[in-house]
C-alpha cells in the first residue's frame, strides 16, 4: 500500500508542468489525495529543499504543509527556519509562522512572528534584523511590519527602531535598503553635523542608476545658519575604452553670515571634469592605425576656495590650494614617431583676476624615436614643440623649440666602463602679439635663439655578492662643454643687457628662459645593496661643477638615501647642500615604524632657498600612529604643525571598534582650512571636530560630527 502511494503521489507532481516535486521521507502513506511523509522528510522543489518533521502533500491543492523544525533552503539565497510552513505550489504562495530568515547574500538574519508570501514578494509581521549573531546581536532594526522583495533584493522596514545593546538609540517612521551589492538608484547614507557657526548641518546624496553606463549622484545640503546648495557628480563609460566624470556645485550665503565673516562672494560654485580614453582614434574615427592614440583631460574651476571646503562636512577631506590647474593631453604614437597636443590653464584663487596669468593654449610635440645605427654604436632622435602663451591681458607669445641629440656609445675595458658622446643641436624662436597692459609699454620684437653644446660621459656598474647580501656601485662622470651661441631680435636683445636674470620681476622678462652659457661637470655615485634578493639600502649621491666667464662654482651637493634599517623600520632622506650659501637648503626625512600590529612615523620636511632674492624657509613636521590593541580595537592619532609659522595645521586623534556586524568610531579633529575674503586672499578658518561613526553592517551607517570654527 506504501509503495503504491508513493508512485500515485510522484505520478501527481508530473501535472505541475515542467517543476518536479520529489518528497523523500523514512515513512510514507497516501488517504485518498492527501500523501503524507515523517521520519524527518525531505521536499525538492525547483532550487528550493524543504525539511521538517513530518509533511502532508495534497495532490489535488497542490498544497504541501510541514510541521516541527521546519528548513527551508533556497539556492545560494537564504535560509528559513519556522515552526509551520504551509506552501500553495500552484499559486506559489507560502506562509510560515514563527518565521526566521538567514540571508545568505546580505549576510542578516530577520525574525518576525509569521509571513506571507507570494512570488517574489514576501509579507513579514513585527520582528528585528540584525548582521550580527543572533543568540546576542550587538544591534538589530526592530520593526512593526516589513515587506521583502527576494528577486529585486530590497527590504522595506517600517517604525523601524534601532537598538543597541537593548538600549533604543533612532527612530525612522519608514527605512528600507538593499540586502545586496547591486547597483541601484535609491538614497544613499547621509551625512549629519552640528556647527557653532554654521548650524545643524545634513546632507543626503540621492543617487539615480537607470543604465549601466552611467550614473548621478545630487548631494543637497543644508547649514542652518549658513545657507544651502547642491553639488552633483555624474560618471560615465561611453565606450570600451573610456571613462570621464563631471562635478558641478553651488552654494548660496545666507546675507548674515557674509557679512560677519566679510567674505568676498556671497555664491560658491565651479566644476570638475576628469575623462580619460585610451582609444579616441579607433572608437571616434573609425580609424584603424597601427599605433596607440590617448586623450586625457583635468579640469577645474570655481570661483573662490569655499566651492572646495563647502564640498564635504569634513574640510579635511578636501584638497585646497592656492592654484587650481586644468590640463588637455592628446596624443598619437606609432613605433617611430610620436604627436601631442597639451593644453594648460592656471587659475590663482588668492587673486581677483587671471587676466594677467600665462596660459598655454596649447603646446603642440612631435617626437622621432630614437634610432640606432651602425650597430648601435649611433643613436639620434628629434624633439619640436610649438608653444602659445595666452593671456587676456598683456602680451602674448608664440614660442618654438628644437631639439636634436646625436649619441655615439662604445664599451671599454671588456665592457666595464660605458663610453658615449653627445652633440646636442637645440634652437628656440619667439614672436610676440597683442596689447601690453597698462604697466608694461615696451615693445618685444621677434627673437631667434640656437646653441650646440658637447657631451663626454663614462659610468659603470659593477656587482659582488657576498655569502647573504650583494652590492651593486655605479659611478658616473659627465662633462658638457658649452659650445657655439646665436642670439638675434629679442633674445640678442635681453643677453646684451643681462637684465632678465634670476630675481627679475619685469614683464618683459616673462618669457626669457635662457641661462648663460658654461660648461658643467656632473658626478654620480649611486650604490644598492640587496639581501635575499630585496633591496635593502639605496643611496644616491649627485654633484655638479659649473665654469663661466665669471670664473667656477658648485652647484648643489644632492643626496637620496633609501634604507630598509630592519623588517619593520625603514627610513628616507633626500637632502640637497649649497657651497656658496654654507648650509643645507632642502632636506626631508621620513622614519616608519610598521609591524603589523603598531604602524607610525614621522617626517620632517625643510627648505632654505632663494626666491626674488628672498629667503624662503619652510620647515614642516608631521606625525602619525596606529595601534591594533586587538582585533576589535584601533587607536590611531595624527599632527602636522609648521614650525615657521608656530602653527598647528592639522592633528587628529581618535578610535574605531570594530566587530563583524558594527564599527562605532570616535575622532577629535582640529584642522585650518584657507577662504576668501574682502580684506584677505589668504584667511584662514580654525575648524575643531568631533566625529562619532556608527556602521551597521552590512545595512550601512553614517557620521555625525560636532564643529567649531573660529577665526
Amino acid at each position: 500500500m506504501r509503495k503504491f502511494g508513493w508512485i500515485s503521489l510522484i505520478a501527481s507532481t508530473i501535472l505541475l508542468g515542467a517543476d518536479r516535486v520529489e518528497l523523500v521521507g523514512t515513512h510514507a502513506d497516501m488517504n485518498g489525495s492527501t500523501a503524507y511523509a515523517g521520519g524527518n522528510p525531505v521536499m525538492l522543489y525547483q532550487d528550493q529543499i524543504m525539511s521538517a518533521e513530518e509533511m502532508f502533500y495534497d495532490k489535488n491543492t497542490t498544497i504541501v504543509e510541514a510541521k516541527g523544525s521546519v528548513n527551508v533552503f533556497k539556492a545560494n539565497q537564504y535560509h528559513v527556519i519556522s515552526d509551520y510552513a504551509r506552501y500553495d505550489l500552484t499559486n506559489d504562495k507560502r506562509y510560515s509562522k514563527p518565521y526566521y530568515m538567514y540571508d545568505q547574500v546580505g549576510d542578516t538574519w530577520l525574525s518576525t512572528e509569521e509571513a506571507e508570501a507570494c512570488g517574489n514578494e514576501i509579507d513579514l509581521s513585527s520582528g528585528a534584523v540584525s548582521g550580527c549573531d543572533s543568540t546576542d546581536p550587538l544591534w538589530k532594526i526592530r520593526f512593526s511590519s516589513a515587506n521583502y522583495d527576494t528577486e529585486a533584493m530590497w527590504l522595506n522596514l517600517f517604525n523601524a527602531r534601532l537598538v543597541i545593546n537593548d538600549f533604543p538609540v533612532f527612530y525612522l517612521p519608514y527605512f528600507g535598503y538593499p540586502t545586496d551589492k547591486t547597483r541601484r538608484s535609491g538614497l544613499l547614507i547621509p551625512s549629519f553635523g552640528w556647527s557653532n557657526a554654521e548650524g545643524f548641518y545634513y546632507q543626503q546624496p540621492i543617487y539615480f542608476a537607470p543604465h549601466n553606463w552611467w550614473d548621478l549622484e545630487l548631494r543637497p545640503q543644508i547649514r542652518t545658519s549658513r545657507g544651502e546648495g547642491i553639488y552633483a557628480d555624474f560618471r560615465f563609460i561611453d565606450t570600451p575604452s573610456s571613462q570621464g566624470s563631471i562635478r558641478v556645485g553651488y552654494f548660496k550665503e545666507q546675507g548674515a553670515y557674509a557679512e560677519k565673516n566679510d567674505l568676498a562672494n556671497i555664491k560658491h560654485y565651479g566644476y570638475d571634469i576628469d575623462y580619460r580614453h585610451s582609444a579616441p582614434l579607433r572608437e571616434w574615427f573609425g580609424l584603424d592605425l597601427a599605433g596607440e592614440s590617448g586623450l586625457y583631460i583635468d579640469g577645474a574651476w570655481m570661483n573662490d576656495v569655499d566651492y572646495l571646503n563647502l564640498q564635504q562636512s569634513n574640510q579635511m577631506q578636501n584638497v585646497t590650494s592656492t592654484q587650481v590647474m586644468s590640463r588637455i593631453n592628446t596624443y598619437y604614437s606609432s613605433e617611430d614617431n610620436y604627436i601631442g597636443a597639451y593644453f594648460k590653464h592656471y587659475q590663482y584663487l588668492n587673486l581677483q583676476s587671471n587676466d594677467r596669468t600665462i596660459q598655454t593654449l596649447p603646446s603642440l610635440h612631435y617626437h622621432r624615436y630614437l634610432e640606432n645605427l651602425l650597430d648601435d654604436v649611433l643613436l639620434v632622435n628629434v624633439d619640436a614643440m610649438a608653444t602659445h602663451y595666452y593671456r587676456p591681458d598683456g602680451k602674448r607669445a608664440v614660442q618654438g623649440d628644437f631639439t636634436v641629440p646625436l649619441v655615439m656609445q662604445t664599451s671599454l675595458f671588456n665592457e666595464y666602463v660605458d663610453a658615449s658622446y653627445t652633440m646636442n643641436a637645440s634652437s628656440k624662436v619667439i614672436s610676440f602679439y597683442g596689447n601690453p597692459y597698462s604697466e608694461d609699454t615696451g615693445r618685444y620684437e621677434q627673437g631667434m635663439y640656437a646653441k650646440l653644446d658637447h657631451t663626454f660621459a663614462l659610468s659603470s656598474t659593477l656587482v659582488r655578492p657576498y655569502e647573504s647580501y650583494t652590492h651593486a656601485i655605479s659611478p658616473s662622470v659627465s662633462y658638457t662643454a658649452a659650445g657655439t651661441r646665436r642670439y638675434s631680435g629679442y633674445y640678442e636683445t635681453f643677453h646684451s643687457n643681462k637684465e632678465c636674470v634670476a630675481g627679475n620681476t619685469k614683464p618683459e622678462c616673462e618669457f626669457y628662459t635662457l641661462n648663460e652659457p658654461s660648461d658643467t661637470l656632473s658626478l654620480g655615485l649611486n650604490n644598492y645593496l640587496f639581501e635575499d634578493g630585496k633591496q635593502v639600502l639605496a643611496d644616491r649621491l649627485s654633484q655638479t661643477f659649473r665654469f663661466d666667464d665669471a670664473g667656477s662654482y658648485y652647484g648643489e651637493l644632492q643626496n637620496e638615501l633609501e634604507w630598509q634599517i630592519a623588517k619593520a623600520v625603514s627610513f628616507y632622506n633626500q637632502t640637497s647642500y649649497h657651497h656658496d650659501r654654507n648650509r643645507i637648503t632642502k632636506e626631508q626625512n621620513s622614519l616608519r615604524y610598521n609591524d603589523g600590529t603598531v604602524i607610525t612615523g614621522i617626517s620632517h620636511y625643510y627648505t632654505d632657498q632663494l626666491v626674488n632674492n628672498q629667503t624662503a624657509y619652510v620647515s614642516y613636521w608631521t606625525a602619525d600612529a596606529a595601534y591594533q590593541y586587538n582585533r576589535n580595537y584601533r587607536f590611531f592619532g595624527s599632527v602636522a604643525y609648521d614650525y615657521r609659522a608656530d602653527l598647528m595645521k592639522t592633528s587628529e586623534i581618535g578610535f574605531i571598534y570594530s566587530r563583524r556586524c558594527l564599527d562605532v568610531g570616535l575622532r577629535l579633529v582640529q584642522n585650518r582650512r584657507p577662504i576668501l575674503t574682502n580684506a584677505n586672499a589668504n584667511d584662514s578658518v580654525d575648524d575643531t571636530y568631533i566625529f562619532i561613526t556608527i556602521i551597521l553592517k552590512p545595512v550601512g551607517g553614517s557620521e555625525f560630527n560636532y564643529k567649531l570654527s573660529s577665526n
